[in-house]
């Protein structure tokens, strides 16, 4: 009968996430470069699997701070090699508790980014999608970013200076948040590497890049499929599992069209 009694005791125990990242909230032990489990969460939150190939880098937890109560954050640090080359690197973070903290950052608020969306359903509810250049790319990391660095270096592979991240936010309404960043290599699209270490004279800035057809057409496409993802949003701070399953890799965005050639500006001055 005591038999009984436990099965039956933990078949009405809440559901635990059998591969998250997070017991009671303190992180898992890990190694440097484990392979992501097909099935890992943080906090219950779903993770993107992307192409099947993440490795991770970084399990903490840090607490909010600013509040009359701490929040306890989740942060995971994955990265996708292939060959010699840094495919990309995903960050996700998601609080570990509710609370009756609002969430306000405004990170849909600067314009000079290359795209940007908030499709959130109130000022509350900020669902916001953006996506920017960054320079000077793993430049004097520290942490877990420098581990990192150092692996990629002892591998042959050389991080690129110039990036394209993605940035996704979902705050909600009972002190939770879920944002994932995504940091992509236009190199393994076939661009050139930008070795500019001035933003606003990055070829990559709007400024410019929305002037190389090639640029832009990868911009408009990788802008797109950000809008798809950033849609399941909603789902993935309910901690739906499926969340993001038809959400396929970002290097598919231009599957199917005629690439544009870089071509030199119709008015060269002097």
């Amino acid at each position: 009968m005591k038999i009984w009694a436990l099965i039956f005791s933990v078949l009405l125990a809440p559901a635990a996430f059998a591969a998250d990242l997070f017991d009671n909230a303190q992180p898992r032990p890990y190694k440097l470069a484990d392979p992501l489990e097909p099935d890992a969460t943080l906090g219950g939150y779903p993770l993107w699997k992307g192409e099947g190939k993440w490795r991770i880098f970084k399990i903490e937890r840090h607490d909010s701070t600013g509040g009359s109560t701490s929040v306890p954050i989740g942060d995971l640090g994955l990265f996708q090699t292939e060959g010699k080359k840094l495919v990309s690197i995903m960050v996700v973070s998601g609080t570990l508790s509710q609370s009756n903290i609002r969430w306000l950052g405004e990170p849909c608020k600067r314009d000079n980014m290359l795209y940007k969306a908030n499709i959130g359903r109130s000022m509350w509810e900020d669902n916001c999608v953006t996506i920017n250049h960054i320079t000077n790319y793993a430049n004097n990391p520290g942490g877990k970013d420098a581990e990192l660095y150092a692996l990629l270096v002892n591998n042959g592979v050389e991080p690129p200076p110039t990036v394209l991240r993605v940035e996704f936010t979902r705050n909600g309404t009972n002190g939770n948040f879920y944002k994932i960043q995504l940091v992509v290599n236009p190199e393994v699209m076939g661009f050139a590497r930008e070795t500019e270490p001035n933003w606003g004279r990055s070829p990559w800035n709007k400024i410019f890049s929305y002037n190389d057809p090639a640029k832009k057409q990868f911009i408009d496409a990788l802008s797109a499929w950000a809008l798809q993802f950033a849609r399941r949003m909603d789902d993935g701070l309910d901690k739906k599992q499926d969340a993001f399953a038809v959400i396929p890799s970002w290097r598919t965005v231009l599957d199917g069209a005629t690439k544009s050639e870089i071509t030199q500006p119709a008015v060269k001055l002097d």
